[in-house]
């Protein structure tokens, strides 16, 4: 038997109306259903960021230390000190901590460094020299001083091959190398900053590039160009007109 809601018979007051009701419990299952669908495509659907809040997100993000910063600095010095010197050029470029912290120059043995540039000279397609049609580049040259490899107007174009050296060790300029107490060494190729910090290049050396560049250094051991700077402005030092006699071979 179906029971019927009975009418109501105040005035004013209508009976429920049922189809009201079932569509009204459609429409919220459907908005349910349409809820749950979309919270599953977002959680499947892969995440988007703006440009603007994720570089922001970034900048704000602390820079957390590495293992081997975090290690004491014995440890480090004990890692540091089984790399060779092309794997400390490279991870002294890594960040500032091992920028300041390493130092390939003095960390690296003598020889390490002049087998590396020696390689890093014949086999590095860079410091090759170019000749693509007329546009020749002359390639680049290792220097034995610094360790570094350089372009060709680093370096000078009549270099000594040798120098002789007094007692001290320091080179003999100024006065005829004296066989009794001086001795002679052989020079192995350095560029010109070297030269001039070393004293292999003496003030008012006139000296001509490996592109043909002249130079001359001044009596504050300063290198200018040829005709552009003829008097130094610091030391006041006047470009030689000829060529100093130089005592080095």
């Amino acid at each position: 038997m179906i029971i019927l809601p009975r009418i109501s018979t105040v005035p004013g007051l209508r009976a429920p109306d049922l189809c009201s009701r079932q569509q009204q419990q459609q429409q919220q299952q459907q908005q349910h259903q349409q809820h749950q669908h979309q919270h599953q495509h977002q959680r499947n659907s892969p995440t988007t960021y703006s440009p603007v809040k994720l570089l922001t997100a970034v900048c704000r993000r602390p820079a957390m230390a590495s293992l081997i910063e975090r290690l004491p600095n014995e440890l480090q010095r004990m890692v540091f000190s089984h790399l060779d010197y092309q794997s400390l050029i490279h991870l002294s470029r890594m960040n500032r901590y091992f920028q300041q912290t390493i130092d390939p120059q003095r960390m690296a043995a003598s020889f390490d460094k002049a087998q590396f540039v020696m390689r890093a000279a014949k086999d590095f397609p860079q410091h090759r020299p170019s000749e693509k049609g007329h546009d020749y580049r002359p390639g680049n040259f290792e220097c034995y001083v610094c360790f570094r490899v350089r372009s060709p107007d680093h370096f000078d174009m009549l270099q000594p091959q040798s120098a002789f050296v007094d007692r001290l060790g320091r080179i003999v300029r100024n006065r005829e190398p004296d066989p009794r107490t001086d001795r002679q060494i052989m020079l192995r190729r350095f560029c010109i900053d070297c030269g001039v910090g070393e004293g292999l290049h003496a003030p008012f050396d006139c000296l001509t590039t490996r592109t043909g560049k002249d130079l001359w250094v001044c009596n504050c051991r300063r290198v200018w160009s040829k005709p552009g700077c003829l008097r130094c402005p610091n030391c006041r030092g006047d470009c030689p007109l000829r060529p100093r006699r130089k005592l080095l071979m």
